[in-house]
């Protein structure tokens, strides 16, 4: 049984999407990021982690974007 889905129910579910799509991403480049570093031999340590190089968590803003981009393509519809 199929149910149409209300204005607030569809755009909490692209604000779902795109706060899955965005934490995928993180964690992907993240792990990419942890694999590259350099570690101390005894400790296991990331020993040039402070580089600047890495990846950032999503922001609230950063979510909200991503999902205004995805709802475009609703809207459009």
């Amino acid at each position: 049984m199929s149910t149409n889905k209300n204005a607030y129910e569809i755009r909490a579910d692209i604000l779902s999407q795109a706060q899955g799509l965005l934490h995928s991403r993180y964690e992907k480049e993240m792990h990419i990021w942890e694999q590259t570093r350099t570690r101390d031999p005894q400790t296991s340590k990331i020993i040039d982690g402070n580089d600047g190089t890495q990846p950032q968590f999503p922001t609230a803003q950063q979510i909200l974007d991503c999902a205004d981009q995805l709802y475009s393509f609703v809207e459009d519809r």
